[in-house]
């Protein structure tokens, strides 16, 4: 593999790691919030998220993968100036931009809960929630800027302490409401305002990361400044926009389908007669907790794949776009098919293990998991086509996706499946969108999947090892308890799934190559006769 392509998997491991971190957190944080404000507070708390996420998705997403791709694209051609000054102004539009729905936030919110049929607590939640954009706009940036210099370990860091000061902050704010006697929605709303903490704490981690780059930063760009440069706000707030809006839209495909639930699975489970639906959406939120830790390695495929495969296109190395795109597919599977198979058989043991007696939702995310195949290649292939170019093929992908599942979502959620139903959507929506993601990368990248060593092989490894994990979690929890038995089958199914991608030749000796620490471990492979000698 060439130096770029390994370039390419380091960044992408870096960002896994930090994104696998922060994704923890964020799980540790839903844990002792179901325990201080029970389902019901959950889904106060959940109900807005969707809708939240996809007014910042420019911002958390978009911005970083225009900035990061532009940036990559000057930086090929040594345009210092010029990408310093793309990232100055994209700052202030940015800040410009986030004000406007702090402003929405605040001063809409009773306009936001009418419109969409939300319970009147929902409110609290909206206000905790917003003064966040401002400091995700400004992180967005500063994540871009770092990613075009296919520098990762910014992006990683900044995620670590969002997430863990949103965890402290957000807890002890739901906490000490609910000592004061304020009530569950209240205390969701304090939940919600750990997130503009977070924002705080990632956009100073950022700053601080600039400011001791900022001395070698400005030399290089006052070496290549060129007066001859026409480049102004104006002219660069076009540009960003022009690309951001696709970008942003395609590659939150998460948050566009979480809002079709938003619009839809409480009023269509109430229409169906159900009671209890904030407790349900709530279940929900806790299922897609589970599905969110895999995803943070998806995404930092896709936050790698856009650069890199920007770079290969600017170049015009064809083979260098094809063993990218190979590789970027390869990973997604290689990660999505297991994720999927281990959520599905042991959904009710892992609610258990993290939720104790708040345990409810294990069937909605065992199906839910199926869709994680789905949901990583998707935005995988969408990294791809979002750096070759073709930025508004994955929107209208994703609005024929998002049409499918709310199709689903409408016939199944009132009848006897109820939230079941909308998991069931969940399938069928990211289906839809992986598969014409995957026939635009084939015919615009000329690109030709190689079925037996990218799907089948990862197939067989994980089959093998769904059949193992479940077995073993049987056999073990008739002797011991839920804890142990859980945490020691998914053990097994990791050494069982790598055995099996060693034997199947799945990965190779080249893969552990491009690893942190790789070649030492693949010498303690062979130590053992795993690869040869």
């Amino acid at each position: 593999m060439s130096e770029h392509g390994k370039k390419f998997v380091k960044g992408a491991i870096i960002l896994s790691i930090g994104g696998i971190i922060a994704k923890i957190l964020s799980a540790f944080f839903r844990i002792p919030l179901t325990h201080l404000i029970g389902d019901t507070g959950l889904g106060y708390y959940q109900i807005p998220y969707p809708i939240y996420t996809m007014m910042t998705s420019i911002s958390y997403v978009g911005i970083p993968s225009t900035i990061s791709k532009i940036i990559s694209g000057k930086l090929v051609h040594k345009k210092y100036y010029e990408a310093h000054k793309v990232f100055q102004y994209t700052l202030l539009l940015l800040f410009m931009v986030s004000g406007i729905v702090t402003l929405f936030m605040f001063f809409g919110a009773d306009w936001l809960i009418e419109s969409q049929n939300w319970f009147p607590e929902v409110k609290y939640s909206i206000w905790g929630l917003a003064l966040s954009p401002i400091f995700i706009g400004i992180m967005g940036v500063f994540r871009g800027y770092f990613q075009g210099m296919q520098e990762m370990f910014p992006t990683a860091t900044s995620q670590i302490a969002e997430s863990f000061s949103r965890t402290i902050i957000g807890l002890g704010a739901a906490y000490i409401i609910m000592k004061l006697g304020y009530g569950v929605a209240i205390a969701a709303g304090g939940a919600a305002f750990g997130g503009v903490a977070g924002g705080v704490a990632g956009t100073i981690v950022l700053v601080w990361t600039y400011l001791k780059k900022r001395k070698d930063i400005l030399k290089k760009v006052k070496e290549s400044k060129n007066t001859n440069t026409n480049i102004t706000f104006f002219n660069v707030s076009k540009n960003i926009i022009k690309i951001t809006f696709p970008i942003s839209i395609g590659a939150s495909v998460l948050s566009v389908m979480n809002g079709v639930d938003s619009a839809l699975v409480v009023k269509r489970l109430i229409y169906g007669g159900r009671s209890n639906a904030a407790d349900l959406v709530g279940q929900m939120g806790k299922a897609s907790t589970f599905i969110s830790i895999p995803l943070a390695l998806a995404m930092a495929l896709v936050v790698g794949l856009v650069p890199a495969t920007a770079e290969a296109v600017e170049k015009k190395d064809k083979q260098e776009l094809k063993d990218k795109i190979e590789l970027g597919t390869r990973f997604a599977l290689l990660l999505g098919l297991p994720s999927a198979a281990g959520l599905c058989v042991l959904a009710q043991p892992a609610m258990s293990l993290i939720y104790g007696k708040y345990d409810a939702g294990a069937e909605v995310l065992s199906i839910m998991s199926i869709s994680l195949v789905f949901i990583i290649l998707g935005q995988t292939l969408t990294g791809i086509l979002q750096g070759m170019g073709h930025l508004y093929i994955p929107v209208v992908n994703l609005v024929i996706a998002a049409i499918g599942k709310g199709i689903i979502n409408y016939m199944l959620v009132p009848g006897p499946l109820g939230i079941n139903g909308a998991a069931i959507g969940t399938i069928v929506g990211y289906g839809i969108f992986a598969v014409l993601n995957y026939l635009a990368v084939r015919k615009y990248g000329e690109f030709k999947l190689n079925f037996t060593h990218v799907i089948l092989k990862p197939t067989i490894s994980a089959l093998i090892m769904t059949g193992v994990t479940f077995g073993f979690y049987r056999l073990l929890s008739s002797f011991t308890g839920n804890s142990i038995s859980t945490l020691a089958s998914i053990l097994v199914g990791v050494i069982v799934y790598v055995s099996m991608l060693i034997m199947t030749g799945a990965i190779s000796e080249e893969d552990f190559s491009m690893l942190p620490q790789g070649n030492k471990i693949l010498s303690i492979l062979k130590k053992f006769n795993i690869f040869s000698s």
